[in-house]
Order: C-alpha cells, then sequence, then structure tokens
C-alpha cells in the first residue's frame, strides 16, 4: 500500500527498453552519475529521482536506497550488452509477468499480467482510446475482487496500461503493431528461443516438477507459456523446433521435446535456465 493509502497497482510509463538500457548503464559504472542518466534518458532528474528510480527498486532491479543495482540490475545490464536491447526489454516483460509469483506485494506484476492475460485472450485488439479504459476497468474491478480493495483506493490508470505496453513494443517480434495511426496488440507467431526456455522453466517452478522429468503439455500449460511469451498456439510447434536447435547447437540436452503414443506432446528442461540467462550467441 502507499503512503497516501492507495493501494499501488501501476505500471511507471516513464520507463522504457531504450531508457532502461541507459540507467543500467550508468548504475553498474563505481560513480554513477544521475545528470548523465537525465541527459542520455532525455527525463529529468525530478521524474527519474521521483518516478523511475522507485519503480525500479520496486521492480527489484536497484537497491532499496541509493542506485547500485541488484543483481537481477547487473544481470539484465550483462544480457542487454552482450545481445540486444530487444532481448532486454523480453526479459524485463518476463520478470514484469511473474513476480507476483515469487513475492505478492509486487502488486505491480500482478497487474501486469492481468492485462497482458486480457490481450491474449482477445487474439487481437485495437488499442483506441476506448480498449485502454476497458483495460483500466477490467484491472480495477479484479483488484477489489482479488484484494478485497475498495474501488477508490486501486491506484491504476491509463499511464499503467501505457507502462505495459512500452514492453510489449519494444519485443522483437513484436505484438503490437501500428495501422493508419493506430495501435493494434496481435498474438505474434515466434519468439527467440531463450525467451521461451524461459518460460519453460518458469513452468517448471509454478508446477513444483524437478528438472529433467518431462512436462506433458496439456491444453492448460499451453495456454500458461504461450500468454507468457505471448504467443499464438499455432505458433508453438515453429517455436519448440528452434528451441530443440538452439539447445543442439548451444548445450545439448538443455531442452528436448517429442511425442508421447496416447499423452502427445512433452518438453523437457535439463537444469534451471530462468531469465535474464546470459547466453553466447542468438543464433538458432
Amino acid at each position: 500500500m502507499g503512503n497516501s493509502g492507495r493501494w499501488v497497482f501501476h505500471i511507471q510509463q516513464n520507463l522504457t527498453a531504450a531508457r532502461l538500457q541507459v540507467v543500467l548503464t550508468e548504475v553498474v559504472k563505481p560513480q554513477p552519475d544521475v545528470g548523465t542518466i537525465a541527459a542520455d534518458s532525455g527525463l529529468s532528474i525530478s521524474v527519474l529521482e521521483k518516478t523511475v528510480f522507485p519503480f525500479m527498486r520496486q521492480a527489484g532491479l536497484l537497491d532499496s536506497h541509493g542506485l547500485a543495482p541488484t543483481e537481477l540490475g547487473r544481470r539484465l545490464h550483462q544480457l542487454a550488452a552482450q545481445h540486444s536491447p530487444a532481448l532486454l526489454a523480453e526479459a524485463m516483460h518476463h520478470w514484469l509477468y511473474i513476480a507476483h509469483h515469487l513475492n505478492p506485494t509486487k502488486r505491480f506484476s500482478w497487474a501486469y499480467a492481468q492485462v497482458i492475460n486480457a490481450l491474449w485472450r482477445r487474439g487481437e485488439f485495437r488499442l483506441d482510446s476506448t480498449a485502454i479504459a476497458q483495460l483500466v476497468g477490467m484491472v480495477v474491478e479484479e483488484a477489489h475482487r482479488t484484494f478485497g480493495v475498495p474501488l477508490e483506493q486501486i491506484a491504476f490508470s491509463r499511464d499503467s496500461v501505457r507502462g505495459v505496453l512500452n514492453w510489449l513494443q519494444a519485443m522483437d517480434p513484436s505484438p503490437i503493431l501500428h495501422q493508419d495511426r493506430l495501435a493494434i496488440f496481435r498474438r505474434r507467431y515466434f519468439c527467440h528461443p531463450p525467451v521461451f526456455l524461459w518460460a519453460v522453466d518458469f513452468l517448471y517452478q509454478i508446477n513444483n516438477t524437478a528438472y529433467g522429468v518431462r512436462l506433458f503439455l496439456t491444453p492448460e500449460r499451453i495456454d500458461q507459456l504461450c500468454q507468457l511469451c505471448v504467443l499464438e498456439p499455432h505458433g508453438l510447434e515453429n517455436v519448440l523446433q528452434a528451441c530443440q536447435r538452439f539447445s543442439d547447437g548451444f548445450q545439448r540436452g538443455l531442452f528436448e521435446c517429442g511425442t508421447q503414443g496416447g499423452f502427445g506432446r512433452w518438453i523437457s528442461l535439463a537444469v534451471p535456465y530462468s531469465a535474464p540467462s546470459p547466453l553466447p550467441s542468438m543464433g538458432v
């Protein structure tokens, strides 16, 4: 709960993938300079100190005081430095989606997942002002039902939805398309293998399944994977095959998939592979 007595479900709209990379690049230095971050991010020092840095602390990327990065923050910086801002966006999306499963007090993560799941269920959704208002209303009503919070105490707005869309727009490929000045959400047919493997790792965690044990892809598990990766289920087979090739070329035996008569499709992850696992190559 915030200092004003409001329950904060807000996702900070001033933090984008590009700005996150700017902040992380500076805070890993021995003496980070807020002025440099402001100049490179296009945000004022006041906005950074009042909104961006507090949200990054809330998300677990910065220590609770000062600008020192957490272990998660350092790993995200390493991922972006070694690979691309697009993978940084994918990793941040993943973390924002799952954080409330690991720490229920991170209600911004719960709200983030609510928006992602609502968009995914639509399949394709025109993101006009009416749609944004519908998403806000949906999250507020669901928060009221789930947490028993009076509606007037729930801090979630159009800006919060913008905060969610920031990460979707930075993905590669992005599920946000632009047609005639209008943004449209559309489930994507592909994601890079590391992104899918992060989701598989999460599936192992929430099912309390030992690594190396086969997980059969029930309809519920397919939905869980596709929602987290913002995938169209019809594209799942291609992603599974790409992950198999990635595993064969990077670390043989890391990931396997197959079909067993009478039980259907299965997947297997040999060892933990949580986001943002560093990678030596993006090749598949």
